[in-house]
Order: C-alpha cells, then structure tokens, then sequence
C-alpha cells in the first residue's frame, strides 16, 4: 500500500488550518448537545459561529483548488493512522483538488445559510438547541466524505451522513410519520450501502489499499479491466443510488419531506443526495473501465429524471413537488456521468445547489406565511402578501426550469450537448423532454402558489417572514442568477472546465475523449437554441394555464387524461408495490422466520434442555439413599439383561 506520506509528496500541502474544516462544526456539536439545553434560545450561537468560520475556511481552499493553484492533484494533508493490521493500513488524512473543493463551496454556503434560516424557522420549537446540535453533526459528517482521502474513511463518513438525516428527519419523533420517514430513508439508504460495501472489499481484494489515489491511479493503469470492473462499479454504484434516491431506491426521499423544511433543503440541495454524484464522479476511472457499468448509470438517471419530473406533474403539496424535482435533476446528474460528461455533471450539481436550496428555504417561508398550509390549492394570490419570498422563489424557478441566463441553464444545455455528442441521443432526446416537463410543473407550482386569486382560509393572517428567513433567501438568488454566468464562460474554457478536467483526465483517457473547442454558430449553438426552446415552450404552457384561474380548463384535461393522471397522482403505484413486496410480504417472511426460530430452532434447543432436566428430576427420584432400594435396582437389571440375551440368542 501506498503510504501516506507518499501521497502527500505527489501534491501540495493544504493550509495548517485545514483540519478546522472538521473540527469546527464537530465542536459545535458537541458544545450544543452539552449544554444547548441550559442555552435554551441561543443555543444557535455555537453552532452557527462554528459553520460561519468553517465556510470562510472552505472559500480560503476550494476557490484556489478551482482556479488550479493547488496543482493538477490538488492538495492533502496526512493527518495519522487510523486503522493497521499486517500489511493494511488505512489513514486519515484530507484532500482537496477542484473536484472536493465544488461540493465544499455548495455545502458550506447552503449548510451557513440553513443555519441562519433556521434560527427563524424553529424558533419556537421545543427542540431548538436539539436541532442545531444535529445540524452541526450531519454538516461534519458531509465535510469529512467530501475531505476525505482514503475510501474506508468516506464509507464511515457515509454512514454518519445517514445517522444524521435520520436524526433530522424524525426530529418531531412524537409524531408518526417523521419517524416513519425516518426509518423508511435509514433502511432504504441500508440496501444501497450493503452494495457499497461489497464494492470496497472488491476494491481491497484486487489493490490491497483504499486509499483514493492509488485505486485511481492502477485503474487508469490497466489494473482492473472486464467484469471485475463492471461488478465492482455497479456495487458501488449500489451505494449512489440509495444516497442519491435513484430508481429504485428512491421511495425514501419524498417521505423525507416530513423533516423540517430546513433539513429539506440541506438533504436535498446541497448535501446527502449529493454524496452519491460526488461518489461517481470521485470514482470516474472505475465507471470508464467498464461500458456496462457507464450505460447503466445513463439508463437509470434518465429514467429516474422522467420518472420524477411526471410524478412532479399532479403533487399537490409544494414540498413534495420539489423533492420529486430533486429527484428529476439528480438523474440528470447521473445521466451525465453515465455518458461521461463528468463536468456538466458537477456543474449542474452546483447550479442546483443553489437553485433548490432557495427553492426549498422558499416553500419554508411561504408554509409560514400561511400558518403552516401545505397544500397549494389551498394557497394562491400571495405575491403581493409575500414579496420577497415571491420574488427570491421566482428567480429559482426560472433557473431550474433552464431559461437563459439563469444558473440552470448554463449547467443543464452543458449535460444536453455532451449527451448528444458523445453519441448518446436517447439521453438527449428523453433529457429534453424532461427539461420541458421542469418547466411546466414549476411554473405550475409558481401559479397555484402566487397567482391568480387568493385560497387562504380566511382566518390566516398572511405575513412575510422575519429577516433571518429572508435574508438566506436574498442570498441564494444571487448564486442562482449569476453562477452558471460564472463558471461556464467562456463556455469550454471557464473556470469550471480548467479546475475540474484535470481531475477527470484520467477517466477521460479511458473514454478516449478529448476535449473539443465550443462552437456558438455550429452543433453547440444548435443544441443551445433547442434546449432554450423546450425550456421556453414547458414554461409558456404553464404561465398560460397557471397565470390565473383556468378551473375549468384545468378539469377538462384531467378528465380527458385520467388514467395519466391517477397514475402520476399516485406516484404510479411505485410506492404501494414497494408496500406490498417489502413492508407486507416481507413483514409476513419476518413474522414467519421470527416464528421458526421462536418455535422450531428455540424449541429444539429448549425441549432438549427440558427433556434433560425433567429426566434428572426423575432419576434424582431413586435417589434414596436406602441399601436395599439399589440392591432391588440391581436385581432389576440383571433379571432384564438375562432375558434380553436369551431373546437375541435364541
């Protein structure tokens, strides 16, 4: 195995000051879970402060890693050795190229600002300091997958990610279905990491080490070729899809909506969900060394980004739109990977970052200007009582729904045009279908929300939220306006591009594909107009039937596409299937082994020892003590052996 020191002599040094990346939201866990009780309603001070500087720690290292001034490799700090037996070691150390250094920026900016929003938010719940303190805990455990080099370390930083979403989505235990939510996400993400898990034993069998580096680098080497490969990347992309809610282990990420709107947003935009594309992407040489394992990520990311965005159609409860939207774009993400548009990949992950982390903050502000309603036919004519949540939600639509030159549709056109030049036009052909399908439902959202006439009970006093609940808000919009603006100039040669291609050259090699000038007046311009017009032609179909109130329009088309639309009101029975096949029948094989072993295997062991025992009692009977009694025994035994060995010899 490659040690650590050796890997740390092939890139830069980080800053001395990495390590605060960590210990900083791990100290304010700790703090808050000590003593955030007695702090009662300040008991947001440590944990906030700890992200603030943690993000001002992030900016300071992930900007110079996408700029390309830590190196081609970027930079590591060993930190020590963690786990040694024989000829394995695995360390602890951090990592940061450009790579790390895109999801640190996202996490850090979403995660502070979800902090800040949730100051307000929950400021009068009960468990206030209990929320902040997991907040900081599922924060560190993100950081430490992000930072971390050595795939053991990433595997236990998994497994963190997954405790803390289980913390924050069953953060109201007392009520049923956050913990049913709960425990629904943790089982689910279980199946996926049982996958993962087979994948890094596969991995440690054929390189004898995890470490990042070394795997990356005998892969690109020739090291790991046919169905190894093959079966080693889709174990690991087992893991992906369960963090990452890919068909078909999605079923938990809708019902994650019963967490607080915060954790939402931090699951759903700019963290957890995330964890499975950056997993890809950091293992982009595995995935390149094998074309069916590439094909497969392409064919479940697209079919998991129709798939959600048509369950997005008819939802009705905001929240719930927007996680199936989450959905959608994820499998955009992975559709990229699968046809090995790494970049656009991570492009499109930073835009929605931003985008889905307002649109969700958003749909938080408008739940509390309407005293907690949820369900948008019950909303409407808010644009006026709410501006700048209107506004601030306004601007995210449009960048999700890819409209120039908001954020998403820098990063969504680089996804469409990759698809359609590496030779993958069914990806194209189907990503532009959904591209206009996120449009309508958005707008749709916008318009059952906003507009037309108002909805509300009467009796709700409609309000804008407090400043610490817009401010975030204000925040997110400028990213969501500007960023994609930011990276992707000049088109094949920002920023982006520069920082990240060196860290995929090696899957590229492998690909055998070459970085290529962008054309405004050839295939690239055409691509552009087209990803522009569907986008412009789902959002005009929405504006027109959700600008006011078309009731009646409305009802027609459902009447007219009813089994279309129970379907997809009905998440097309996906999750019922999953009721019956999992929870019903397999509830029945639990109950049925539980009660083999109950009454077959423990019955066994327990009759045996109950035979043994009532045999003991009953000798423990002729136990006398008398001469006599024994001397008849004795007589007993003679009289029936004599007779026994006339029986057999005669």
């Amino acid at each position: 195995m490659r040690a650590m020191s050796e890997v740390a002599g092939s890139v830069g040094l980080l800053p001395s000051y990495a390590p605060l990346l960590l210990l900083l939201p791990l100290v304010g866990f700790a703090f808050t879970a000590a003593f955030g009780r007695r702090l009662g309603r300040l008991a947001h001070i440590a944990p906030l402060a700890s992200i603030v500087l943690t993000w001002i720690a992030a900016m300071s290292v992930a900007i110079p890693a996408l700029l390309g001034e830590l190196g081609e490799r970027g930079a590591s700090m060993p930190l020590f050795t963690w786990i040694a037996s024989g000829d394995l070691a695995f360390g602890l150390g951090l990592h940061v190229d450009a790579l790390s250094g895109a999801l640190l920026i996202v996490v850090t900016t979403v995660g502070a600002l979800v902090h800040l929003y949730s100051v307000g938010y929950m400021s009068h719940d009960p468990g206030y300091w209990r929320f902040f303190a997991y907040l900081n805990l599922f924060m560190f455990s993100m950081l430490l997958l992000v930072l971390a080099d050595n795939l053991l370390v990433v595997f236990a930083a998994w497994e963190l990610v997954g405790l803390s979403s289980y913390l924050l989505i069953g953060f109201w235990y007392t009520k049923r279905e956050p913990g049913l939510a709960s425990k629904k996400a943790f089982i689910t993400n279980r199946v996926g990491d049982v996958g993962f898990a087979l994948g890094l034993m596969g991995l440690v069998a054929v390189f004898g080490t995890l470490d990042i580096a070394t795997i990356l680098d005998g892969i690109v080497a020739g090291g790991l070729v046919g169905p190894a490969a093959t079966v080693i990347a889709l174990l690991v992309f087992c893991g992906a899809v369960g963090k990452s809610a890919q068909f078909p282990l999605h079923v938990w990420l809708p019902d994650a909506m019963e967490g607080p709107t915060p954790v939402s947003a931090l699951i759903h935009a700019a963290t957890m969900v995330n964890a499975g594309v950056y997993l890809v992407a950091r293992m982009s040489p595995l995935f390149a060394a094998s074309h069916e394992a590439m094909l497969i990520v392409a064919a479940i990311g697209i079919f998991t980004a129709i798939f959600a965005a048509s369950i997005a159609f008819t939802q009705t409860d905001i929240k719930r739109v927007l996680a199936f939207s989450t959905l959608s774009q994820l499998g955009y993400m992975f559709a990229a990977l699968g046809v090995g548009a790494w970049v656009p990949a991570i492009f499109h992950l930073m835009t929605h970052g931003f985008f889905k982390g307002l649109l969700f903050l958003g749909s938080g502000s408008v739940i509390h200007a309407v005293d907690g309603e949820q369900e948008m036919p019950k909303m409407g004519g808010l644009a006026k009582k709410i501006p700048i949540t209107y506004a601030t939600m306004l601007i995210g639509t449009v960048a999700i729904a890819g409209l120039p030159p908001l954020a998403g549709f820098w990063s969504k056109d680089e996804i469409l045009g990759e698809a359609f030049k590496f030779g993958f036009t069914w990806v194209w052909f189907i990503g532009m279908i959904v591209a206009a399908m996120t449009a309508f439902y958005m707008f749709r959202l916008v318009g059952l929300t906003f507009w037309g006439s108002s909805r509300v009970d009467a009796k709700v006093h409609v309000h804008e939220s407090p400043w610490t609940m817009t401010l975030p808000l204000v925040l997110l919009a400028i990213p969501s306006i500007g960023i994609g603006a930011l990276l992707g100039l000049p088109f094949a040669n920002g920023i982006l591009v520069h920082g990240l291609e060196p860290v995929f050259a090696g899957a590229n090699a492998l690909l055998g594909h070459e970085h290529e000038a962008w054309n405004l007046f050839g295939i690239d311009g055409a691509l552009m107009l087209a990803s522009v017009a569907v986008a412009s032609i789902g959002t005009a179909i929405g504006v027109r039937l959700f600008r006011s109130d078309h009731g009646e329009l409305l009802r027609t088309w459902t009447a007219r596409l009813k089994p279309l639309y129970v379907g997809s009101r009905n998440r097309w029975f996906f999750d019922d299937l999953n009721d019956r096949l999992f929870v019903q029948f397999g509830g029945r094989v639990a109950n049925a082994a539980w009660w083999f072993d109950r009454r077959v295997v423990d019955g066994a062991v327990n009759g045996v020892a109950t035979a043994t025992s009532s045999g003991g009692r009953g000798l423990r009977r002729i136990q006398t003590g008398r001469v006599q009694n024994y001397a008849l025994g004795i007589a007993l035994g003679l009289i029936v052996m004599t007779i026994f060995y006339l029986a057999v010899a005669g």
